[in-house]
């Protein structure tokens, strides 16, 4: 089992368990009968792990569950103990009940500072314990009694106090980090787009146009470049139980066509002879497919480098065959991906349940053509230009990683005592302990006497 390497401790701090120091498992029960219809009823999926929100609040009334729940006050730490929400914690600013998967620890101020075990629970050294010892295999937990032998690193109270107004300040600096670095993808994402409206608008190659000389573009449509063939939608159209792993003929489905080539995660075949019964939908090569049910608009080119000598397609998209075979097929690919060919495909689909494209639509969409020189030059820049958004995307990649490992790296640094100075003056956490332990032991023996008292007045 992970044991905890704290030689290098402060001398006034101390190793301990987490039941040394708290009644974790220890639960109220609620009874349902008695909460009130506006009472906060806080399930595990309501929390986000990483950020330790809560994402939405749900009174009794609206959640109309019926659950066993466990009461919390205002000021405890929750902490869930089920996977996938295992490690997911918060601290509530207001008192409820919660489901039992959910275990409110709550912490005697004059002894523990909350926010000082809630960052604990978030530390590295506490997660790796959990993963280690938590069980079950659909839904791993950790249970009570490993939840008491859990490591706890104790500091003095004035020192858990100064190293959680220290986390404060770093961690908020680490979130607004956080913050941006996920803004950016959406900003990347919109310069994709912005790449592809200006390619196809004209205005990507425009100095080109006028350092070559070349005439503006041609109004065209897709049915006057291209010739639209369909699968074949007959009696002997195949059926799942025809389907094979591997075999003579791929064949696709809309899950293998993304939004800028073909995706061949997963995959069917069918033999020769089926194949050789269907009529329509066999792929040539230079032949472009786009998805036409379901999800619309996604694009791929079979070209010499797809692995598969044989393919068809199926019901739910169409294969565009190019009249003029020496077009580009990563014009078209880059024509039909962009924002305002995709806003045409949504403003024309017919359907509601299952979205679809008819060919004969698909064919009236109007479109600048360029000429077969320019086309080269388009897929150019634009591959110049998503080159760059790739390098951006690795690069932010990169960098949450590097701000996520720097949240573990500051809470590491405060539970070995390395983040704030310690003051000698400060009571040693032996002696922290030793008052914890006593004032548990008296909140024992009040509750013991309570109950005695409560069972007496019944008789």
């Amino acid at each position: 089992m992970i044991q905890g390497n704290f030689s290098e401790l402060p001398s006034n701090w101390l190793d301990c368990s987490l039941g040394d120091v708290i009644d974790y498992g220890d639960t109220q029960k609620a009874d349902v009968s008695s909460i009130n219809n506006d009472t906060w009823v806080l399930e595990l999926e309501d929390i986000e792990k990483q950020s330790s929100k809560v994402l939405k609040r749900l009174t009794f009334e609206a959640r109309q569950s019926k659950s066993s729940k466990n009461k919390f006050e205002k000021g405890d730490v929750l902490y869930g103990k089920l996977r996938p929400y295992l490690n997911k914690v918060v601290i509530a600013d207001d008192s409820g009940v919660c489901s039992s998967e959910i275990i409110p620890i709550r912490c005697d101020a004059s002894l523990i500072d909350s926010r000082y075990m809630f960052n604990w629970l978030k530390s590295s050294k506490f997660l790796a314990y959990v993963d280690e010892v938590s069980y079950g295999v659909n839904m791993p937990r950790l249970g009570t009694k490993d939840g008491k032998k859990a490591p706890f690193i104790l500091a003095p109270l004035p020192e858990q106090k100064r190293i959680v107004k220290k986390l404060d300040s770093l961690l908020a600096q680490v979130d607004t980090i956080q913050q941006r670095l996920n803004n950016l993808p959406d900003i990347i994402k919109r310069f994709r787009q912005s790449v592809l409206a200006a390619a196809v608008s004209g205005k990507l190659t425009e100095q080109w146009r006028v350092d070559k000389g070349i005439e503006e573009w041609e109004s065209t449509t897709i049915g006057d470049n291209f010739l639209t063939v369909d699968g074949d939608r007959g009696r002997n159209y195949p059926k799942k139980e025809e389907y094979q792993h591997e075999g003579y003929c791929l064949f696709l489905s809309t899950k293998n066509v993304r939004k800028f080539g073909f995706d061949f995660t997963n995959t069917v075949f069918l033999n020769e002879e089926k194949h050789n019964v269907l009529r329509n939908g066999t792929l040539e090569r230079g032949d472009l497919v786009i998805t036409t049910r379901g999800t619309l608009g996604h694009i791929a080119s079979y070209d010499e480098c797809v692995p598969f000598p044989v393919v068809r397609i199926n019901s739910g998209m169409l294969i565009l065959r190019k009249i003029n075979t020496d077009f580009i097929n990563d014009f078209f690919k880059i024509l039909i991906a962009s924002p305002k060919f995709q806003r045409d495909i949504d403003d024309n689909r017919t359907g509601s349940a299952q979205p679809q494209l008819p060919a004969k639509i698909l064919k009236k969409f109007n479109f600048l053509l360029p000429s077969i020189e320019e086309q080269t030059e388009i897929v150019r820049k634009v591959e110049q230009y998503f080159a760059l958004a790739d390098t951006l995307e690795k690069n932010l990649a990169n960098a949450k990683q590097r701000v996520d490992n720097l949240t573990q790296s500051i809470l590491a640094k405060a539970f070995r005592g390395e983040l704030v100075p310690q003051d000698p003056n400060d009571e040693p956490a032996d002696k922290l302990l030793a008052r914890i332990k006593a004032a548990r032991l008296e909140a024992e023996k009040l509750e013991k006497a309570a109950k005695k008292a409560a069972k007496a007045s019944k008789k």
